[in-house]
């Protein structure tokens, strides 16, 4: 019995890890996400994760906020509730979006530790932070700070995410994703330092081209080939995502501030019908664990993920 409960877990790892895989993200509480992104996703049925920042989505400060601060196109507590009803993933963003790494301890603890009380008192356990900017994967003072209130954080740039720590080969020597080295000092990559592609580079490099858009779209999420057999999955590319809107037809109407951060309705759903019609299997956040003991990220819950 044991033996034939092995094998149907060995054929099983194989099967999915023979699939691709993907995280999307989406920052910053724009209502283009409630709007647009949630319709687009549920109709692939897909599951996304959404980065709040907590005073943004009620202060509706631009000096504090990465969005254009005005009511109506800031998405509210409702529809946050309602994304995290439809069976999304609710994360941390921090209380404001500003700079963590020229802030003193208490600045840290609020944007940081209040950001997780504060989606607790509104019934949303979050174990994962997203450092605004993505800075500070290389503060100590900062990670530390993470560590005591998060189980993970995505901060900093590139587009596979290696959930053994072990093909930063032009970075570091690092073989698991230990936080620290036996030195005392900070590894290039750990749990905290979790690395997003951003989906913007595309939009403000191809201007208004979603042909080329789609086109590095997709090279991004299958540069996980070269990572990945039908054994294991040792690479994940997380997608970051900002502003939504109908670009394409009305381009002018979009205020220039945000132009660079704004990606198109239609070219979205465009990209969703491809890792749909290619059977991606779409990860969130809260699917990727850390294990203590071999010092590595994993993917939880194979079996519910589809």
């Amino acid at each position: 019995m044991v033996c034939v409960y092995f094998l149907f877990l060995n054929i099983f790892t194989s099967a999915y890890a023979s699939e691709k895989v993907v995280i999307l993200t989406f920052d910053d509480d724009w209502k283009g996400q409630y709007l647009y992104v949630k319709p687009i996703l549920e109709k692939y049925n897909f599951k996304g994760t959404f980065f709040v920042t907590c005073n943004c989505l009620t202060y509706h400060n631009s000096t504090v906020c990465n969005n254009s601060a005005k009511q109506g196109s800031v998405m509210t507590w409702e529809d946050i509730n309602s994304l995290q009803k439809a069976g999304h993933d609710i994360e941390s963003h921090g209380m404001s979006h500003i700079d963590l790494t020229n802030v003193p301890q208490n600045v840290l603890d609020y944007e940081i530790g209040q950001s997780k009380q504060c989606l607790l008192d509104h019934n949303i356990n979050s174990t994962v932070f997203a450092n605004a900017f993505s800075t500070g994967w290389d503060n100590s003072t900062i990670i530390n700070t993470v560590a005591k209130y998060y189980d993970l954080a995505r901060n900093g740039y590139a587009l596979l995410t290696y959930l053994k720590c072990n093909e930063w080969k032009n970075n570091s020597n690092q073989t698991d994703c230990r936080t620290y080295f036996d030195n005392g000092t900070l590894t290039y990559a750990n749990r905290y330092s979790i690395r997003t592609g951003d989906h913007n580079y595309l939009d403000r490099t191809y201007r208004n081209n979603s042909a080329k858009i789609l086109e590095g779209f997709i090279e991004d999420v299958n540069s996980q080939a070269d990572y990945n057999n039908d054994k294991e999955i040792n690479a994940v590319p997380i997608v970051v995502y900002h502003n939504f809107a109908d670009v394409k037809h009305n381009f002018s109407s979009i205020d220039p501030d945000w132009i660079d951060s704004t990606t198109d309705i239609n070219l979205f759903d465009r990209e969703m019908k491809y890792l749909y019609d290619n059977d991606f299997k779409l990860l969130t956040m809260d699917d990727l664990g850390y294990n203590k003991t071999s010092n590595q990220i994993y993917i939880k819950n194979l079996q519910g993920i589809g």
